[in-house]
């Protein structure tokens, strides 16, 4: 009786340069972080600490900067005449903020929800009611405490940095390189780093990294991330094993083999800290392989309706008081939207006295645009109990740019999901509300199709 050819159903041919019989690659990313004070010349030096598991082959690099965008308001309130004595925080006027707060941005401090709203404890941190505090506040306690924030926009990073690999003590630079000629535009908008050659660490090994500030007056976390995949099993592999290339394209026509993408979603609250777990059950269809990921946040419209008399013709800005904009306005950060300035400031540099009420509605923006969301995540398999990073990482250094303008990251190699098994996202929330989703693109193998079956 002949035999049926087996058909791969990634291809006629093996993946040239596979690791050797009893080993394993997953894609994996390995992440340092550094604390960014905003003085420029600061040197600070972190490590990467390889596993034991296996040898982890690094093919890309790429970087984001985690800013923290609030900061205490200068001066505020500059008169106790502003804030009418005994006045709760809804009653306080725009005229209480100077005019470069409300252009750059102004929020509450998520800290100080409760100050300034009705708010309830939940096991997420606390729930708004969607009413202002009856509770007064007095002018010197909001100097004292940084109830309200400007809300800088997001700062441009420029830093020098250096990678050293300490087990064979070699460096990849000649000298600490400009951020933004070897690794591009902080934003996260291009393509991750591709390296020219691919550049095995061994098992417990590490690697030096050292970055030097260059951007005065900003503050946050930068991370840098080596994307590659770790070899697990046979640890031993020969070196040349260590640079495969990509597995192929599943073969054209096979019925078994079709796209597929696994959805986590997650509803944002907007307060840092929150964190956030989901987890993807792979069904018992077949296994599918998982060759790219993306994510994007679906925010509510960015429009601040006022609260305005019917009758009134037109408004004076700075007498509008805090309650008179939406509760999410407050929470989320809002300005004047940059197109309408001068529109809404006089020539003396105050809010203007007299704004007609349909335009007075189309003033102001909030901040929480979907491109502006700051989150860490962490990816796990939970089917083998494998964590896919090493810490926590920040979105725009793992995943690029938040408005989708970037290719979607691809893994350095498939991620296979055996059926039954499940993937777990963790969220850390840092900025942004809304429902967020992450995807994983790929492909499901029906039964009957796994790797090395009959055809």
């Amino acid at each position: 009786m002949q035999r049926r050819a087996v058909q791969h159903p990634f291809g006629a041919s093996p993946i040239r340069g596979a690791p050797a019989s009893g080993s394993a690659a997953v894609p994996f990313d390995y992440a340092v972080s550094f604390p960014i004070h905003g003085r420029p010349g600061a040197t600070h030096e972190s490590v990467i600490n390889i596993s034991a598991e296996g040898p982890f082959v690094a093919l890309g690099i790429g970087y984001g900067f985690e800013q923290e965008r609030g900061e205490t308001i200068a001066d505020f309130p500059s008169s106790d005449a502003v804030i009418p004595v005994g006045s709760a925080p809804g009653k306080i006027p725009l005229s209480a903020f100077p005019v470069d707060v409300l252009i750059d941005g102004l929020r509450v401090g998520p800290r100080y929800l409760p100050v300034v709203f009705e708010t309830s404890p939940t096991p997420n941190g606390v729930e708004l009611s969607g009413a202002f505090s009856a509770s007064p506040v007095s002018a010197d306690y909001l100097r004292r405490t940084p109830v309200f924030e400007r809300f800088r926009p997001p700062t441009p990073l420029d830093f020098f940095f250096t990678l050293i690999d300490t087990a064979s003590g070699r460096e990849f630079q000649d000298q600490p390189t400009f951020s933004v000629a070897s690794l591009g535009d902080a934003s996260g908008r291009r393509p991750f780093r591709m390296l020219p050659a691919p550049v095995t660490f061994q098992p417990r090994t590490t690697v030096r990294a050292q970055i030097i500030e260059g951007t005065e007056q900003v503050s946050g976390t930068l991370f840098i991330v080596l994307f590659g995949y770790k070899l697990l099993g046979n640890a031993a592999c020969p070196p040349a094993a260590y640079a495969m290339p990509p597995t192929p394209a599943p073969v054209a026509g096979n019925p078994r083999v079709i796209p597929f993408d696994y959805v986590t979603r997650f509803n944002l609250s907007g307060q840092p800290g929150n964190r956030l777990e989901d987890e993807v059950s792979i069904n018992v269809e077949g296994g599918f392989f998982a060759t790219s990921i993306g994510y994007g946040l679906q925010a509510a419209s960015q429009e601040v309706p006022l609260r305005l008399d019917p009758t009134a013709s037109s408004v004076k800005l700075g007498e509008l008081t805090l309650d008179q904009l939406p509760v999410s306005a407050l929470v989320d950060g809002f300005r004047l939207k940059p197109g309408f300035l001068r529109l809404a400031i006089s020539g003396g540099g105050t809010l203007n006295a007299g704004v007609p009420a349909g335009l007075a509605q189309r003033l102001f923006e909030t901040l929480n645009r979907p491109e502006d969301v700051s989150f860490r995540y962490t990816l796990a398999d939970g089917g083998s109990g494998r964590d896919l990073q090493n810490q926590a990482i920040y979105n725009v250094a793992g995943l690029g740019a938040a408005d989708g303008d970037r290719p979607f990251k691809r893994f350095a190699r498939p991620l296979e999901f055996k059926p039954r098994s499940t993937l777990r996202v963790t969220i850390d929330e840092h900025f942004g509300r809304g429902q967020l989703y992450v995807v994983l693109q790929g492909y499901k193998l029906l039964e009957g199709s796994a790797l090395g079956g009959r055809a």
